[in-house]
């Protein structure tokens, strides 16, 4: 049992640093986009690889997690853009507001 247990410790060590190198090398590209995709097929075709060796009743809760791990994500990511957004937006108006022939705070 103990080694069972070493095993899976290694496993999840090794997907883990395996992750950190493919997203390193994707955002070291210089076609980030077409990185990403690749890197997304591969940890997409090791899930499907893990996800078939899973019992058929525990799939249920493979899905589970796996749909509550893409509602955190997309919050996520909605946030993140909404944050972006807002200070893009920001720095705009105080572009805006230096730029030669702008009225100053007192002529808004």
């Amino acid at each position: 049992m103990q080694e069972t247990l070493n095993s899976l410790v290694r496993l999840s060590a090794a997907i883990t640093v395996f992750g950190v190198q493919q997203v390193q090398t994707a955002v070291g590209s210089a076609d980030t986009k077409d990185s990403a995709g690749k890197l997304r097929e591969v940890i997409d075709g090791m899930a499907a690889a893990v996800s078939a060796q899973i019992d058929e009743s525990r799939l249920p809760t493979l899905d589970s997690i796996s749909n509550l791990g893409h509602d955190v994500v997309d919050r996520a990511w909605e946030n993140t853009t909404g944050i972006v957004k807002n200070t893009s937006d920001w720095l705009y108006g105080i572009v805006k507001a230096a730029a030669p022939g702008s009225p100053g705070p007192e002529g808004r």
